[in-house]
Formats: C-alpha cells, structure tokens, sequence
C-alpha cells in the first residue's frame, strides 16, 4: 500500500502537486482549527472574536505557504540540477548524466536530456573520425603526389647519366668517320652496357608496378629456404671476390622449409646481397646466417661499412626512397629493390627490417616456418 502510494506520489508531477497543496491545506486547517479553540478558551488579545478568527486565518494562510513551498522546493531543486545539466549540455559537456529521481515528466524531461547528451557525443566523435579521415586522406594525397614527384626525379636523374653516355659515345661513333674498329668496339661496348644498365632498371620499374597491384598471382610451393639461400650465395661469389668480399654462412639447420614463390623469395635475398655489396666496405666480411624457432625461419644479413644514418632508417624500404649518400653513378639504382624486397616479404605475410650501429648494417627477414621434419 505504502509502496502503491509512494508511486501515486512520484509518477505525475501534477499528481505530486495536488498532494502538496492538500498536505499543506491539512496543517493549515490543522493549525487554524487549533487556533480558534485558543482564542476561544483564552482571549488573552481582548479583541472580537470576528478579529481573533480573521488573525487564525492568516496565520493558517502563511502555514499553508510555507508548507507548500517547502514541499514544491524539492521538486525545484531537482529543476535545478536539470537546468544546470542542460547548460552544461549546452556548454559541450556531453559526459554528464542527469539523475532520475521521479518517474514522471520531470524524469522523462532528464531522460530525454541524458539521450540528447548521449547523440551529441556520438555526433561529435564522428565528426572527429571524419576530420581525422579527412586528414588521413589528404596526407594520403600528397604523400602520393610527393611519390609521384620522386619518382619523376629519381627516374629522370638515374636516366640522365647513362642515356648522356649512350647518345655520346653513339654520336661519336656517327660523327667520326676515321675511328678504327678497335675504338668503335670499345665505344659501343659501353654505350651497351649502359644500355643494360637502363634496362635492368626499367624491370625494376615494372617488377615493382606488378607487385604492387592488389591482385599480383604467386604460384605458392614448399621451398627448402636454407638451401635456396646457399644457392644465392653462390652464385654471388664472382661478385663477392670482384669486391674482396668473405662470406660466412652459418645456419641453425640444414633443412628449413617454408611455404612461397621460389623466384620471388629468391629476389629477395638477391636484392639484399646485392645491397650488402654495395654500401659494404671492399676487403670485409658479409654474413648471412639461417635461424629458426619452431614457428619461424629468419635470415639476417651483415655487411660492414659505413652505417645507415638513422634518419634514413625508417624508410628504406619506402618506394623510390634514397639517401643523399645513396645516390651515385657507381650505387644508385631506381631506389626499388628494398621496396621490392619488402612486398614480396609482405605478400608471404613476412616481416622485413633493417638495423644499422657503428660499421655494420642488419637486414632482417622472418618468414612462416612449415612444420616439415628432415
């Protein structure tokens, strides 16, 4: 019953302020009931008694108010609270809460406040996604255009130098008619090499434009990766005593297997030899060592020389990146075989890296292990 009324009380505001008036009108009639049998028994104020009625039914009149403002005063400052939560709506404050107190339209009111607060927050994060995206994306545009631009300045400043070459010596050879055989064999056998030069790094152009497509076919196969690294290396030894360069292979098992496209895995590691040749000092070691654990095959390999500077490291293996120091006739390529090294790592769903301290340069390259017994 007690229960029933208490919900009779809260679950209307018109409700709640009839019971008001009527519990105040109680105590007043109370009050003015009470009064009048004073006055009656004791007309200590020597007045009418027309006047002693009229004096009980103003001080019941101010009971009356009093009580009823008192009883309204908690449902104001509940009015309050949900005015100042508004205002801090209002202000952006979309974290508050407003507390519901009645069931009600005043508890509806904060509800519906709480609800509003809720949107507005939800609103105003995905305004932050959509600036945030919106950034992203025009970060994404001009990072494209400044690859863009790279590549037309990286292409045309490797291009330059042989096509000189190529267009010179040719020209000579047109020009001059009293050249003998052996000078115009001489000239042509350079400007052919540097034709093969051109050509070696248009495939690079277009080795790397057909890896970089979203839908590049790989034929998958089980590859021994152990053996399929000292068949690189050896095939890099006419290079390596060109440069006095020492191998040292050490690896942690004969037989490594894992799942890839042999000619594109093989890239790889004939992209970083070739790297390691470059920037590795003449007279040196280059170390390539075959590692595992029982989910992985990593394969580092060291060259000693002078070291990546470490504000080039993070982005050598971006496309068309090169360094200052990089960029030479002698070491200077399209700046894609680290890129290219790194997609074909991607594509078997690798991980490629690099390290470089003091003299000596890492190159870093784990792959998934297939679980193949020997």
């Amino acid at each position: 019953m007690i229960q029933k009324i208490q919900r009779l009380f809260i679950s209307s505001f018109r409700w709640r302020l009839l019971i008001n008036v009527v519990v105040a009108y109680f105590i007043a009639f109370l009050c003015n009931s009470a009064l009048i049998i004073i006055f009656e028994h004791t007309n200590f104020l020597n007045l009418p008694y027309e006047w002693l009625y009229v004096i009980a039914f103003l001080i019941s009149l101010m009971i009356f108010l009093v009580t009823f403002f008192d009883l309204m005063n908690i449902t104001l400052k509940y009015i309050d609270v949900l005015n100042g939560t508004i205002q801090r709506v209002t202000a952006g404050d979309y974290d508050v809460e407003a507390p519901i107190k009645y069931d009600d339209e005043l508890g509806l009111l904060a509800a519906n406040i709480n609800a509003l607060a809720k949107t507005l927050d939800d609103k105003e994060k995905e305004s932050q996604i959509l600036k945030e995206n919106e950034r992203m994306a025009y970060d994404a545009e001009r990072n494209a255009e400044k690859q863009k631009n790279d590549l037309i300045t990286n292409v045309a400043h490797d291009l330059r130098t042989p096509l000189t070459t190529i267009v010179g010596y040719l020209e000579l050879i047109k020009n001059n008619q009293q050249l003998s055989k052996e000078d115009i064999q001489k000239y042509s056998s350079v400007a052919y090499e540097k034709s093969k030069r051109l050509q070696s790094m248009m495939d690079d152009l277009f080795e790397f434009t057909s890896l970089d497509q979203a839908n590049v076919k790989i034929h998958m196969t089980t590859i021994n990766i152990t053996e399929l690294v000292l068949q690189i290396v050896d095939e890099f030894y006419p290079t390596f005593q060109e440069h006095h360069l020492t191998p040292v292979v050490t690896t942690s098992q004969n037989n490594l297997y894992i799942k890839g496209d042999g000619q594109l895995i093989a890239r790889v590691f004939d992209n970083l030899l070739s790297n390691a040749v470059k920037y590795g000092e003449d007279g040196q070691k280059i170390k390539i060592e075959v590692l595992n654990d029982d989910e992985t095959v990593t394969i580092k390999i060291m060259n000693y020389g002078n070291p990546i500077d470490a504000a080039d490291l993070p982005y050598i293996f971006d496309k068309f990146y090169r360094s200052d120091a990089s960029r030479s006739s002698s070491t200077g390529g399209t700046g894609l075989g680290l890129a290219i090294a790194k997609n074909i790592v991607q594509i078997h769903n690798g991980e490629i890296f690099a390290t470089s301290h003091k003299d000596k340069t890492t190159f870093v390259v784990i792959l998934n292990r297939l679980p193949i017994n020997e």
